[in-house]
Order: C-alpha cells, then structure tokens, then sequence
C-alpha cells in the first residue's frame, strides 16, 4: 500500500487523470484507509476548482458579477 507521503506525491497526477489503472486504485485502497489523505484530496479538489474559474476584473459596485463568480464556485464544488 502505498505511504501518504506517495499519496501528496501523486496527488495532482489522480486529480488529472494521469495515472494508470493500477496507480489509480492503490490510491483509492489508501484513501479509503487513509481519512487525512482523503480530506487532502479533496482540499486540492476544490482549490483545482476554484483557481480555475476565470474571473474579469470586477467593479466593487458590481453586486451582479459578484453574485454570478459565487454561484459558479458554488456549483463547482
């Protein structure tokens, strides 16, 4: 089984899609272990989700545009 250590290490590479079959399910045996390397996981999923909506710059006064990047966060998460 893999250490948490080699999880952090390929944690991008899973969220990516960019491991093997069998890569893929020594991760998921760790995670389904693992409840601190699972919560980490799904840290950097959100974050994945969040640094990769695209933003325009946004007026202060602009209560419409606000509203629609927060829902679209929301959604993603």
């Amino acid at each position: 089984m893999l250490s948490c250590k080699e999880v952090a290490a390929r944690a991008s590479a899973l969220i990516d899609g960019e491991l093997t079959l069998w890569e893929r399910a020594q991760m998921r045996l760790h995670l389904t272990i693992c409840k601190g390397c699972s919560a980490f996981i799904a840290q950097m999923r959100v974050t994945r989700a969040l640094t990769s909506i695209p933003v325009a710059p946004v007026a202060a006064d602009n209560d419409a545009r606000i509203s629609a990047i927060l829902a679209e966060a929301a959604r993603r998460l």
